[in-house]
C-alpha cells in the first residue's frame, strides 16, 4: 500500500487506526469516506457554477416563473404608458434597467406578453422609431460617427405607442385630444406639428428656416403659439421658438444647422423618427384631401409623387351624397370616417328609426 493511503487510514476523527488492524479499522475507513464524499456532493450543489452568470455578470436563477413573467409584463405596461404620456421614447436600456432588472433574458417574452395587453386592453402597441438619417447630420457630427462606427447601427432601440384601432374608428369622438395640461392645448400643439411635418413632407422632406417662418407668419404663428393651457389666463401662449424646440426635443422635428459660405449659418428643417411615425405620409395626403374637398385627378398625381402613397382611382363623394347612400343601401360611405364620433352617432340613430 502506497505511503499517501496508510497516512490516509490512519487518522479518522481523533482516533488512530493501524493499517491492518482488523474489522473495526476497515469500518471506521468506510465511514471517513463515506463522509467525505456527502461534504463533496454538498459544496458541488452549493457552489454557483461559472454558467450560471449570463454576460452581464447576472446570476440566472434557472428561468422565471409564470407569476414572475405576468408581473413583469404588467410592469413594462405601465412604464410604456407613463413615457407616452410625457412623450419620451421608450428606450429599450430603460426597460432592462427599470423592468426587467436581472432578467434580462426575458426580454423577449416580456415585450410579446406586453404588445398582447396594449392591443386587447388599450388598442394600441409599442412601435421602434426609425433610425435618425445620416444624411442629416453635420459635419462634427458625421466625423464623430465615423470615428465611433455608430453608423453600423441597424435599430433605434426606441419605441413609441401607436393605435391599432381601425381608421373608422379614429374620430375625434373616439380618440379625443389627451388632457396632459388641457384638452384644448393638446389639440392645439398636435395640429401644429401635424401641419408644420406635412409642410417639412410636401417641400420634399426639406425646409429652410426663412421659408418655415414665413409659413407661421400666414398661420399667425411666427411669434407665439398656443400654450399647453390656453384657458390659463397668465399664460394663454409661448414663445415659437420655445414650441419649436419641445418638438425637436420630443423628436417631431430635426433642426440642422451648418455653416455655409463666408461662415454664415444656415438651418434647415427635417422630420423627426416621431414625427415619421405618427404623421405618416398617407396621414398627410388623407389631410390635404379634406383641406381640397376631396382628391382630384391632378391632386392625387401630386400626392402620389410628392409623398409616394398609392393614389386613389376616384374622389369620395361629397358628405350629403354620402348620407343619401347610407340611407338606401345601409353603408355610410368613406366620408363618413372623417366625420367626429356625435355626428356618427347621430347617423346610427336615424339609420335604425328607419
Amino acid at each position: 500500500m502506497p505511503p499517501s493511503q496508510q497516512r490516509r487510514h490512519r487518522r479518522v476523527g481523533s482516533h488512530t487506526v493501524p493499517p491492518h488492524h482488523g474489522s473495526r479499522g476497515i469500518r471506521l475507513t468506510q465511514q471517513r469516506q463515506a463522509v467525505e464524499e456527502e461534504s463533496d456532493n454538498d459544496a458541488e450543489i452549493q457552489s454557483p457554477s461559472s454558467e450560471d452568470a449570463d454576460g452581464d455578470g447576472d446570476t440566472q436563477m434557472g428561468g422565471v416563473g409564470p407569476d414572475s413573467t405576468r408581473d413583469l409584463i404588467k410592469q413594462l405596461v405601465r412604464y410604456a404608458l407613463a413615457c407616452e404620456f410625457s412623450r419620451t421614447p421608450i428606450r429599450r436600456d430603460g426597460i432592462r434597467e427599470k423592468v426587467l432588472g436581472r432578467h434580462g433574458r426575458e426580454f423577449r417574452k416580456v415585450f410579446n406578453g406586453a404588445q398582447e395587453q396594449l392591443r386587447a386592453k388599450f388598442g394600441m402597441e409599442m412601435v421602434e422609431l426609425p433610425v435618425r438619417d445620416r444624411n442629416l447630420l453635420t459635419a462634427d457630427q458625421k466625423r464623430k460617427a465615423a470615428k465611433s462606427q455608430s453608423q453600423k447601427e441597424a435599430a433605434s432601440n426606441a419605441y413609441v405607442l401607436v393605435s391599432t384601432l381601425p381608421e373608422e374608428y379614429r374620430t375625434p369622438g373616439i380618440l379625443p385630444p389627451s388632457k396632459v395640461h388641457s384638452a384644448d392645448g393638446e389639440a392645439a400643439y398636435t395640429a401644429l406639428y401635424a401641419i408644420i411635418i406635412a409642410i417639412i413632407q410636401l417641400s420634399g422632406g426639406e425646409l429652410s428656416d426663412p421659408r418655415l417662418r414665413r409659413h407661421l407668419q400666414r398661420l399667425n404663428a411666427a411669434q407665439n403659439m398656443p400654450s399647453a393651457n390656453p384657458m390659463d389666463p397668465h399664460s394663454p401662449s409661448e414663445k415659437t421658438e420655445f414650441v419649436l424646440q419641445k418638438m425637436v426635443k420630443q423628436q417631431y422635428l430635426v433642426k440642422v444647422t451648418e455653416k455655409g459660405q463666408n461662415d454664415e449659418e444656415g438651418s434647415t428643417w427635417h422630420v423627426g423618427p416621431r414625427g415619421k411615425v405618427e404623421v405618416d405620409n398617407e396621414s398627410i395626403a388623407q389631410f390635404v384631401r379634406s383641406v381640397y374637398g376631396g382628391g382630384t385627378e391632378d391632386l392625387e398625381k401630386r400626392l402620389e409623387a410628392t409623398l409616394k402613397v398609392r393614389k386613389r382611382d376616384a374622389a369620395p363623394p361629397p358628405v350629403a351624397e354620402a348620407e343619401e347612400d347610407g340611407a338606401a343601401h345601409g353603408d355610410p360611405g368613406p366620408s363618413s370616417r372623417r366625420r367626429s364620433g356625435r355626428r356618427a352617432a347621430a347617423q346610427a340613430e336615424e339609420e335604425d328609426d328607419e
